[in-house]
């Protein structure tokens, strides 16, 4: 049995293999960036909405305001209302529609950790952190009009994407609703 020698690349085409595969990564990598920019945006978004029906169920539910607050530390073993909702967000029920969760008054129904890092979340204009109470009543009305935004991570180019809340509380998601700072 003799040996075949030709069997195998040769140094030349080796290289060639390597610089096609290089190129071809090259030209992949920025799409497959934005798209996972873009899926992360639409979890983010998808937790965000989430929360707020949450928080409009368990109003109707209980028969009582609950309310959804940003908190620094959402998980810690005194629950605070303190930071903006970029950091993460407590809702609790609510009866004196206040920041303040009372222990004795208020039980905390659940708790949400911040927005994955480079994201921020502000409102419709972009101009300021999103940070105040939101409350929804026994009816299901929140009595006020709001719009919280996600914006991706500087140089993502991902269109906004938000949650509008009408008077009656009713949330809706929409895309480039706003602009991001």
């Amino acid at each position: 049995m003799t040996l075949d020698r030709s069997v195998g690349f040769t140094l030349v085409e080796l290289l060639a293999a390597m610089a096609v595969l290089a190129i071809a990564l090259t030209v992949a990598t920025p799409p497959m960036r934005y798209l996972l920019y873009k899926t992360e945006m639409r979890t983010q978004l998808g937790r965000l909405f989430t929360s707020i029906n949450l928080v409009r169920s368990e109003a109707v539910a209980r028969n009582t305001p609950v309310s959804m607050c940003p908190s620094l530390a959402p998980g810690a073993a005194v629950p605070e209302c303190s930071g903006n909702y970029q950091d993460g967000w407590i809702i609790y029920s609510n009866p004196n529609q206040d920041t303040v969760i009372d222990p004795l008054t208020d039980e905390v129904v659940a708790v949400f950790e911040g927005l994955s890092y480079g994201y921020s979340l502000t409102n419709r204009a972009g101009s300021k952190a999103a940070k105040e109470l939101i409350t929804y009543f026994s009816d299901g009305s929140s009595r006020r009009t709001r719009s919280l935004m996600i914006c991706s991570p500087a140089g993502a180019a991902i269109p906004s994407r938000s949650v509008v809340m009408n008077r009656m509380g009713r949330p809706r998601q929409a895309v480039g609703w706003g602009l991001c700072p």
